[in-house]
Formats: C-alpha cells, structure tokens, sequence
C-alpha cells in the first residue's frame, strides 16, 4: 500500500508518496489535478491519500527547506524507476554530498559509462525522488543549470542557492572560481587556482560551496594551496 500527501512549501505544493519500503515519489505540483498522473506511475500499487502517513518527511523536507537539515535519510521504494540503469545513476547521485556539485558527466564516469552523459541526464530527469536524491547537485560541465524538474532552472537555483552554491547573478550558471574542488577520489581539496584544476573539465570534479562541506567528508586541505590559509572570497 502506497500512502500519499500534497503539502505546501516554499517551493509550491509538493506531493510525497511512501510504500512500506519507503519514499516512493516526491512531485513538484503545478496543480493538485497533476497528482493523478504522477501516482499512476505507481503502477500495481494500491494508492490512498494518507497525509498522518508522510507528515513526519514531510516535516523534515521543511527543515532541510529552512537550513536546519543536510541530510534526508529517508528509506526508499525504487520499485518503479524505470531500469537497472536509472537505478545506478540514482543511487551515484544520491552520494552527492550537501553543498557540492558535479556534471552529468561526472555521473557517468561514477558509474562507469563516460559516454553516456546523455542518457544520465535523461535518467535524472524522471528522478522520482527529487530533493532526497540531488539531482539539483548535477550540473552542466560547463556550469549550467540545466534540465531540472522539466525545465524549471529557477527551484534548482534555490536548492543550491541554500546549500551555500555559489551561483551567478543572472543564475543559470554556478560560479566555479568561488568553489573548492576535489578531483577524483583525492583525499585533499583545493582552491580552484590550484594547478591546472582550471582548465580541467568537471567530468573529474567535484566543487563544494565551503571549506565545511568538503571537510565534512574528511577531505583534508591541499598542501600545496593551503585553502586553509588561502580561504575564498565570499
């Protein structure tokens, strides 16, 4: 049995579905009739309107919304993305940390498949848990914001705009050169001026918004570079 709830945020009205495996869906509503079509994707599912069943995520979503969260551990029902290879690309997005961003590219290279950058976007584009898996946190390689939501680069702005990602004026670009930067599985992260990380694409990278998010993963700093003492401007 599938139970479900249309709450409101700051981001417009949000549909939350939960299985008794876990978060099934999460829906950005343009209206309350677009309920329907997303709950017909649970497909041999018995579906009822049940808000007492998701309000305690729903909760949490408002606090990660507030900056009092990083983290969504909700267990998951990923019955119904649509192949194994959906699944993978989720679950190399879902280790995304707070703050931090890569490319599609970056993706597909993570999950061994670097020519299929096309494919990963399309994979993330039916995310059927946006926000608890981030693919707000996958990026253009060069910067963009791009395909989130259908098209609506706007809420990918705010969600990494509350993460502390630095993005540009005009916001459909982040700010690379305000970002530290982990390239590869390396243990150290560095200002982005830090040898030719410049020049390289952000297949290989991954950009945090602060020192503290990179150090929350046990990055240590570049002891070449010396973030720590060469801190970014904000």
């Amino acid at each position: 049995m599938v139970a479900y709830g249309i709450f409101s945020s700051p981001l417009g009205k949000i549909l939350i579905a939960r299985s008794e495996l876990g978060i099934a869906l999460v829906e950005y509503l343009n209206s309350e009739k677009a309920a329907a079509s997303y709950l017909a994707q649970l497909a041999g599912g018995e579906v009822r309107e049940d808000k007492a069943g998701v309000e305690m995520v729903y909760h949490e979503l408002l606090e990660y919304l507030d900056r009092r969260r990083t983290h969504l551990d909700w267990p998951l029902d990923l019955r119904w993305a649509g192949s194994d290879f959906q699944r993978r690309v989720l679950a190399a997005t879902a280790e995304l940390p707070y703050g931090a961003v890569t490319s599609y590219a970056g993706i597909a290279r993570r999950i061994g498949t670097p020519s299929a950058v096309r494919a990963v976007a399309q994979a993330l584009r039916r995310n059927p848990v946006p926000i608890v898996i981030p693919c707000h946190r996958v990026i253009g390689n060069d910067g963009d914001l791009v395909g989130y939501a259908g098209n609506r680069i706007s809420l990918k702005r705010t969600l990494l705009s509350l993460e502390g990602v630095p993005v540009a004026a005009r916001g459909r670009r982040i700010e690379r050169d305000h970002m530290y930067v982990r390239a590869g599985a390396d243990t150290e992260y560095c200002v982005p001026t830090c040898g030719s990380l410049s020049r390289q694409s952000l297949a290989g990278l991954t950009l945090f918004g602060s020192r503290g998010h990179a150090e929350s993963l046990g990055l240590t700093p570049c002891a070449s570079c010396r973030p720590d003492l060469h801190p970014l401007s904000a």
